[in-house]
């Protein structure tokens, strides 16, 4: 127990260096990844206490996330460097634009609605042609199986996955210019009526077509994150306490619908108390993570559990033989099916390729970061897009401890939202375009 309060003390320390060192901003990379691995392990301290969960760690563990933490702040803060004093050579005369309002054709919002109301509708007649019978948390537990373990033999399947590519790019977008044009352009909610609408559709029809919440949870975090990024101005300290305040709200909004949808979808056990299936579904990771220390590297091919997603290609044409399912998911029979961020790292490439991996992804996000989102908001309009992106992705640091879900952005859909984004944006926003 007491490896866990150090190494809880030690990841809120390293998160108020990093909030401290890059400028009071919310958003930088090692912050959020901090701040998740920091509440992740004050969770897991609180129910090891009081509710007599097993996340007790040993030094092994302790030293892996101690040094992995310490690995992203450290990769941060030499980019963080080089970035401030070349941005403050070269735009010392760069005069701010005015913010002007994002414009989609009303034909466009109208099309996207009932685009939306489709998908809803044959999502939730795929999910009773699919299904036996019985209550709607039966039906939802049935079709989560057969989703989690075979999805192709889901019937109308390829249907509706493509629907979830084209519709989280309309979400996004719609989300996004809801955001800004509310935040940075006071435009008022009641004429964006159709962008909200198509949000909660996109909720609602993410819910069912996964049978699971995270989908639905991280456009809200999206959101959020791209009214943090349009609030916040680096050094401005007198704006943190009035930003958290307002976010407040949408937390417990989000954590609200976290909790309402359990049910919904058939995952909660009636034996157990919210608090505890939230505990068991955020901190699974630091005990599967910590059963497994002294595995090391086992996986049998390299990269198997951190790049399985890359796998599924070379599989899919029977160019390789398949392999066992650890390569998605765990294998234990406590507290869920996760791993954290390190996880997969750890069981293909031990503890060094923690470390190598740690410093790649630090690398990857803080140069997004700095060179195109953290003084976005002195430069023209062309940086909405790298907004939408890096806010789309920043979501795999939110989780960062819960699971790996970098994992989850090396698919075709993830290339198809990047050039889907691209597309809508020149069409909707630059070339204004009309159905009639």
């Amino acid at each position: 127990m007491t490896n866990l309060l150090i190494l809880m003390l030690l990841y809120l320390t390293y998160a108020a260096i990093s909030f401290w060192l890059f400028n009071y901003n919310f958003l930088s990379p090692s912050f959020v990844f901090l701040s998740s691995l920091s509440a992740m392990l004050c969770i897991a301290y609180y129910a090891a206490v009081n509710m007599d969960m097993l996340f007790a760690i040993n030094i092994r563990t302790f030293a892996i996330f101690a040094w992995a933490g310490f690995i992203f702040l450290a990769t941060e803060f030499f980019v963080y460097a080089g970035h401030t004093v070349n941005y403050f050579q070269n735009n010392k005369h760069v005069i701010p634009k005015e913010p002007e309002p994002l414009i989609i054709n009303p034909q466009i919002q109208r099309a996207a609605v009932i685009f939306l109301v489709f998908s809803l509708m044959l999502a939730v007649v795929v999910l009773y042609i699919n299904t036996g019978g019985g209550s709607w948390g039966d039906r939802m537990r049935a079709y989560r199986a057969m989703f989690m373990t075979n999805a192709s033999q889901i019937r109308f399947f390829v249907i509706t996955s493509q629907l979830y590519k084209i519709n989280i790019v309309i979400a996004d977008f719609f989300g996004y210019v809801l955001v800004y044009n509310f935040t940075a352009c006071n435009v008022p909610l009641r004429e964006m009526r159709n962008y909200i609408i198509c949000v909660l559709l996109f909720a609602a029809y993410s819910v069912l077509y996964t049978a699971a919440r995270q989908s639905a949870i991280e456009l809200f975090l999206f959101m959020l994150m791209i009214y943090t990024v349009l609030n916040s101005r680096p050094g401005r300290k007198a704006k943190i306490i009035g930003l958290i305040m307002k976010s407040i709200p949408a937390l417990l909004l989000i954590a609200s619908i976290f909790t309402i949808l359990g049910p919904l979808i058939g995952r909660y056990e009636t034996t157990k108390s919210s608090l505890q299936n939230f505990v068991e579904y955020f901190c699974g990771g630091l005990y599967a993570f910590n059963l497994r220390i002294d595995l090391g590297a086992s996986t049998k091919i390299w990269g198997q559990s951190s790049f399985s997603i890359l796998y599924q290609i070379p599989k899919h044409f029977g160019f390789m033989q398949d392999f066992q399912n650890e390569q998605l998911f765990a294998e234990f029979h406590m507290y869920g099916n996760t791993v954290s961020i390190f996880g997969r790292w750890y069981l293909d490439f031990g503890a060094t390729g923690v470390f190598i991996m740690t410093f790649l992804v630090s690398l990857l996000y803080s140069l997004s970061f700095y060179r195109k989102i953290v003084h976005s908001q002195n430069i023209s309009s062309e940086h909405h897009l790298a907004r939408i992106y890096y806010c789309q992705f920043m979501t795999a640091l939110v989780w960062a401890g819960y699971d790996d879900r970098i994992n989850a952005l090396l698919t075709l859909q993830t290339l198809v939202f990047l050039i889907l984004t691209a597309i809508l944006y020149k069409m909707l926003v630059v070339e204004k375009f009309k159905l009639f």
